[in-house]
């Protein structure tokens, strides 16, 4: 797992890659893991390794998995978006004006 550091201007954005494991996802966070359980769903599909009687309930399961991530990025853009650095600053506490 990444150890967290300090953001410096210019930095990149982390790229949005999935772990290769389910196990790999579980040490990472929640979006890691429905991404690691959307694409070992589509491979079993893809594979043909999904029974016919579990296919349409197979991909009915992509389809909220896939939503669960967008839903996620989603709000993830939307939070970047409002930290512009255009809020107002932070006014200092003071004691002593109680």
């Amino acid at each position: 797992m990444a150890s967290l550091r300090v953001v410096k201007p210019g930095d990149e954005a982390p790229s949005k890659e999935v772990p290769a494991t389910i196990t790999e996802a579980i040490e990472g966070s929640a979006r890691d893991v429905l991404a690691s359980m959307r694409r070992a769903l589509a491979k079993k599909l893809d594979a043909g390794e999904v029974s016919s009687n579990a296919i349409a309930s197979a991909y009915k399961e992509l389809r909220e998995l896939d939503r669960q991530i967008r839903a996620l990025d989603a709000a993830e853009e939307q939070e970047a978006g409002r930290d512009d650095g255009n809020r107002r600053p932070r006014r200092s506490f003071n004691a002593s004006a109680l």
